[in-house]
């Protein structure tokens, strides 16, 4: 069994201390299921506490603080298989960013805002979009929502992405990545990204999952690193999470055990009204 879950399992076991506590431990055993047995290695991501851990079997080789996703904008759980790098990304600015953030600067500053930023135009988002002059865009109409930008942020100390980005391709586009706001993670509440992972120490997982590749690789924009092996990631909802050798209970920051409560208690009213109306008949 996976450790996580033989130790909130032994908690359990051996008491588990109140009836709340015990549910919340029956809860995350449910959720600990879909962790992976045996010795190899993967990368697990605890939203509650906003942490990321690279294990291997019973050891924790890497541990680092991250930013997950706003309330707004959930780090939803999933699990995916990490298979490459990307040295010196693009930002890909969502447009509703675009919208609310870099539109109204624009129509205040004009091009010497974007180009103090590093942004750059483009005619769509894709492999090989064209660079646009940006003031050929009705930039008023962008702020409005009536017209679509897409602004995307050249590599440097600026670039929301950092200097690194760790690719798990999946449908809802969540990877995980540096960023030049390091004071974020002085906090306890975490919850400031658009749903992707960002990391305390990018560098060290980097040095961790490709060794010396990325000293090794060239200055380019985009630079992909394979893996030489697949690592697989898992984004996980645990609550109640073991930590230092204890069970340690995590704030519900998405309120899905509440979610998860109100359903049960809806699930044994309908039961008790269905068991309740046979008896009368």
């Amino acid at each position: 069994m996976n450790p996580v879950y033989v130790q909130l399992r032994q908690e359990l076991i051996a008491g588990g201390g109140d009836a709340k506590r015990k549910r919340l431990l029956r809860l995350n055993l449910e959720r600990a299921r879909s962790l992976p047995r045996g010795p190899g290695r993967y990368i697990l991501v605890n939203v509650p506490s906003a942490k990321l851990e690279v294990r291997e079997g019973d050891r924790i080789l890497e541990s680092m603080r991250v930013v997950v996703g706003q309330k707004e904008m959930q780090t939803p759980s999933m699990a995916g298989m990490m298979r490459y790098a990307i040295l010196n990304p693009y930002w890909h600015v969502p447009p509703d960013l675009t919208r609310e953030r870099i539109a109204p600067r624009v129509l205040k500053e004009g091009r010497a805002y974007l180009d103090s930023k590093g942004y750059e135009v483009l005619s769509e988002f894709s492999r090989n979009p064209r660079v646009l002059d940006p003031m050929s865009l009705n930039w008023k109409a962008v702020a409005d929502g009536e017209a679509e930008a897409f602004v995307r942020q050249r590599p440097g100390v600026q670039n929301g992405m950092g200097e690194i980005k760790f690719m798990f391709p999946n449908e809802m586009g969540i990877y995980l990545h540096d960023t030049p706001g390091k004071t974020l993670f002085e906090r306890d509440d975490r919850l400031a990204s658009a749903g992707c992972v960002r990391l305390e120490d990018a560098g060290g997982l980097a040095r961790l999952l490709l060794g010396d590749t990325v000293e090794r690789a060239p200055s380019t924009p985009e630079h992909v690193i394979p893996l030489s092996k697949p690592v697989p990631v898992y984004l996980a909802y645990l609550t109640a999470f073991p930590e230092r050798g204890r069970i340690v209970e995590r704030p519900d920051v998405y309120g899905k055990d509440r979610e998860l409560a109100h359903a049960a208690l809806e699930r044994r009213a309908r039961t008790f009204s269905v068991s309740l109306e046979g008896s009368l008949h």
